[in-house]
């Protein structure tokens, strides 16, 4: 995935499979191009709109560049202990508990996220937010 058209404004995706169910559902994305790293990733609901959503719009996601985490229910992001990827994300959606957790380049920090809603569809999500940043998303 190659962001296009406008620069400084957010273009998303979601694949198009939900999360099953009742599992633990993990996928990873590889940063080919980055501007500045203005890159999230996570897990949004179908409210997600690929032409208007943001990090606090729909959503639990890491941000790349500054290793917050940012959600639907909080404006501000919260700090993490991440680090600032080199190369890739893993993301772990525990559909059974409601939790959700990033590996950054191979480094685990545990639980972001706890209580995430699973009563309805959740699907893998990517925010870019500058022109040519790229990424592929692998296993999702």
């Amino acid at each position: 995935m190659t962001k296009t058209g406008t620069d400084n404004q957010w273009m998303g995706t979601i694949c198009e499979n939900s999360l099953e169910k009742g599992k633990i559902c993990k996928w990873k994305i590889k940063i080919l191009k980055t501007k500045d790293g203005h890159i999230d990733v996570g897990v949004a609901n179908s409210n997600f709109d690929i032409n208007s959503s943001t990090e606090t719009t729909c959503g639990w996601y890491f941000a790349c560049d500054n290793q917050k985490l940012y959600s639907q229910n909080k404006q501000g992001g919260e700090s993490s202990n991440l680090k600032k990827p080199k190369e890739e994300v893993v993301v772990v959606m525990d559909m059974n508990k409601g939790t959700l957790k990033f590996i950054v380049d191979n480094e685990d920090k545990g639980i972001s996220y706890n209580n995430i809603p699973i009563d309805k569809p959740l699907f893998p999500a990517i925010l870019l937010y500058h022109i040519n940043d790229s990424i592929e998303i692998l296993n999702c």
